[in-house]
């Protein structure tokens, strides 16, 4: 049988002198960055999140267990990557293939032709500061790349999406010669981790102050919590195991009934839990979680106006570069939870210039991703790596960040 593949030297081919764009998701900090797994209570945690029912005691423990749980460990830096890769190898690798990507990006757009711009824009949901991180460290060694965050100043930066429209240039010291030097544009829109808000603007530092007090105020709440009286929350949340078969038989139920009680208040304080406030550990807790600048993982996304209006810019951004002429978008570690951006790739589709590659980890995810995004046919998406069925079997790669990275290495597959 014939057996379709795509070799890195005709991915490359098929992407140049494009518009190019990725949009990445969570996947590729995978190894870094915890992911939560919430199968097992047949929601999402957008959907449990979402739920208009929850009381103000139930809504804060989930922040606070979100924020524990996941968004505490996306302030990434070289001494936190050491302290993971001590105890897993996935670590360092994960790290590794974020520079392999930015310098292979980086190459890419210094090959494309006088006449096109040597612009890149990464889309990304991620809060953490990997790709800050790689670009810091890709910069020392390739210095013709300019690496742009939205952020403008010195000792003083600041995000704006005005930013993000430059084109930059390198002349000799003579004037004999000028050339465009390669941009990358990271674009945060769910906000980031190293964002503060100050004097009605998103400041961009990593050392944030505000996430600094959000971490004092979980500790005071979840030192004073046995998790061993919460063992739904303990086993989805805090240790990542599954749950048993009679406690998944009830376990969205059990679950919202541990966040009832979950703060420093005693199990058996009947009376200061009956009342479905949270208590003032946790509400101190909540006041400082709410000046975060990134987007809660719920429909209803927003809570100050400023991140509003930064976060539809962003949208916006993705909405337009998606229908310019020739463009490209790459899709690589994101399962289109958030309904907007989803609305904004499938409304894009109709650009009959746009060209979709989507890859996938494995085939659950592929099916997924090809429900979501419809079945519009191979011209416009393509849903990657290619399945390899023949007679050995099904051989098929993992759409793993090691094959995006071989998609842009440049060097051909062996011939089939």
């Amino acid at each position: 049988m014939t057996i379709k593949t795509l070799s890195s030297d005709q991915f490359l081919k098929d992407i140049q002198g494009k518009n190019l764009n990725f949009l990445i998701g969570a996947g590729a900090s995978v190894g870094l960055v915890n992911t939560l797994d919430l199968s097992q209570l047949e929601e999402s945690f957008e959907d449990l999140y979402s739920d208009k029912q929850l009381t103000s005691q139930q809504r804060a423990a989930l922040d606070l267990i979100w924020f524990k749980s996941w968004i505490q460990d996306t302030l990434i830096t070289k001494e936190k990557i050491d302290e993971i890769s001590a105890k897993k190898s996935d670590g360092r690798k994960t790290f590794e293939n974020y520079k392999r990507f930015v310098n292979n990006l980086g190459n890419f757009l210094n090959r494309e032709g006088y006449d096109k711009p040597k612009r890149a824009n990464i889309f990304t949901t991620n809060y953490d500061s990997l790709f800050e991180l790689a670009f810091d460290e890709v910069a020392q060694d390739q210095r013709m790349i300019y690496f742009n965050d939205g952020s403008r100043g010195f000792l003083n930066r600041y995000i704006s999406t005005e930013n993000f429209n430059l084109n930059i240039s390198h002349s000799a010291m003579s004037d004999n010669f000028q050339r465009s030097i390669p941009t990358i544009n990271l674009l945060k829109i769910h906000g980031s981790i190293t964002w503060d808000l100050e004097d009605q603007r998103i400041k961009a530092t990593i050392n944030n102050d505000i996430f600094k007090e959000v971490i004092i105020a979980a500790d005071e709440v979840i030192n004073n919590i046995d998790l061993k009286d919460f063992s739904i929350i303990d086993k989805l949340f805090f240790h990542k195991k599954k749950l048993s078969d009679a406690e998944e038989k009830d376990s969205l139920q059990s679950l919202k009934s541990e966040l009832s009680m979950f703060n420093e208040y005693s199990q058996d304080d009947f009376f200061a839990n009956l009342n479905e406030t949270p208590s003032p550990k946790l509400l101190k807790f909540e006041k400082d979680y709410h000046k975060l600048q990134v987007v809660n993982p719920t429909k209803d996304k927003f809570r100050e106006t400023v991140f509003q209006q930064n976060y539809y810019q962003l949208l916006r951004m993705l909405s337009f570069e998606l229908e310019k002429r020739d463009s490209v978008l790459i899709v690589f570690g994101f399962s289109f939870a958030d309904e907007h951006i989803l609305e904004i790739v499938r409304r894009s589709i109709i650009n009959p210039y746009l060209k979709v590659y989507v890859i996938c980890y494995n085939e659950n995810s592929r099916r997924d991703l090809e429900n979501k995004l419809g079945n519009v046919g191979p011209n416009k998406i393509e849903f990657i790596p290619y399945r390899d069925v023949h007679d050995g079997g099904d051989c098929t790669p993992s759409g793993d960040f090691n094959y995006l990275n071989y998609l842009f290495d440049g060097k051909s597959s062996s011939e089939e």
